[in-house]
């Protein structure tokens, strides 16, 4: 099926929510889907399998030490999402050490929209590259592959995030048009969006919830 920027972020935002991850993480959740898919990539489908991973996880699980010389977890792989929004909060440390290295990842793609962020941020141009792989982006935000060997992985061993002198102009520019969204990925979502609804009741319409009994008149 396909679906508008806005409808994607909204799904996303409260299956993410639904995943367990607070409402401001969430929200992060949705935009980095919405950052993915106006760039021609599958943010749903790549957010729907993340979500896979980290369904019930507590946040403190996931979260990794930005204060540590690499940043990862003991026993399982960073969490994108967490990891991207730890390297929004501490873009300075780029400017200040001129890179962050990251552990054992899932989904590295999802990095990509707090990468951009960061560079936009700091006015800077960054490197972000796992093995095979290679993309820059621009003090602007936009992304250019470099190499693209093991550009869609599930997995990688690292990241490494490197400040750079000047991002490289191409043809490899990331963008494209927003991709259909796959039905057995929207239904997945949906499942976890059902999540935060909540059942209306007698006393929610009364007291202002949902409609109430005066839109009945």
């Amino acid at each position: 099926m396909n679906a508008s920027l806005n409808e994607i972020e909204s799904l996303c935002k409260k299956a993410a929510r639904g995943a367990g991850l607070s409402w401001g993480l969430a929200e992060e959740a949705g935009k980095a889907a919405r950052w993915l898919s106006g760039n021609g990539l599958d943010g749903p489908a790549l957010l729907a399998a993340q979500l896979r991973l980290d369904d019930g996880c507590a946040y403190p699980q996931l979260t990794p030490d930005p204060g540590a010389e690499r940043w990862e977890l003991a026993g399982r792989a960073l969490c994108p999402l967490i990891a991207g929004v730890t390297l929004s909060d501490h873009a300075f440390l780029l400017r200040r050490k001129g890179e962050i290295q990251l552990g054992a990842m899932s989904h590295p793609q999802l990095l990509m929209p707090f990468a951009s962020a960061a560079a936009r941020q700091l006015n800077i141009a960054l490197q972000v590259s796992w093995q095979g792989c290679v993309l820059e982006f621009s003090p602007g935000g936009e992304a250019v592959l470099i190499q693209a060997d093991n550009f869609i992985c599930p997995h990688v061993a690292g990241v490494h995030c490197t400040r750079i002198a000047l991002a490289t102009q191409g043809a490899n520019a990331i963008c494209g048009s927003i991709p259909a969204l796959v039905t057995s990925v929207h239904e997945y979502l949906e499942s976890l969006a059902a999540r935060t609804y909540v059942p209306a009741s007698d006393a929610s319409r009364l007291s202002g919830a949902g409609a109430g009994l005066s839109d009945n008149t």
